[in-house]
């Protein structure tokens, strides 16, 4: 076996001190980094309620709702309760209760889809109403 000579012997630890050195420094910069990292986060438990919430999501599932479909709508309602009352409720005033306060349609705009006279939806719309008020008061 050979022995490496000086010039060798010396590149070789000219080379580890380079590498060490590299290392070194690699060290120190990830520790700024992290340094800088921890002054800008902020602990959950530091931050109040609400701005948690603005970073929280929930997941929600098809089993979560009751759904109604009507007219190529689809309309869930998460509340069981209120889907059991509407359940409950006469197809004629359920289908104007869900497209008034669900789908956002006025008592015109329902009257000509159903093709009956304004008058009739909103009578129908306050009936469901109070069937689904009473509803909810005796099942509660």
């Amino acid at each position: 076996m050979m022995k490496p000579s000086e010039f060798q012997t010396t590149i070789e630890n000219q080379f580890d001190y380079i590498c060490k050195v590299a290392m070194e420094d690699e060290r120190k910069d990830y520790l700024k980094a992290l340094s800088r990292q921890c002054k800008r986060e902020t602990l959950f438990c530091d931050m109040d309620d609400y701005t948690v919430n603005l970073f929280s999501s929930e997941d929600t599932y098809p089993s979560h709702f009751h759904t109604f479909e009507m007219d190529g709508f689809t309309v869930r309602i998460k509340n069981s309760l209120l889907a059991e009352a509407l359940e409950n409720l006469d197809g004629k005033k359920r289908d104007v209760i869900l497209r008034y306060y669900f789908l956002g349609f006025d008592d015109t705009e329902i009257s000509k889809i159903l093709e009956v006279n304004r008058s009739t939806i909103q009578r129908r719309r306050h009936a469901g109403l109070e069937f689904i008020k009473k509803f909810m008061e005796e099942e509660a």
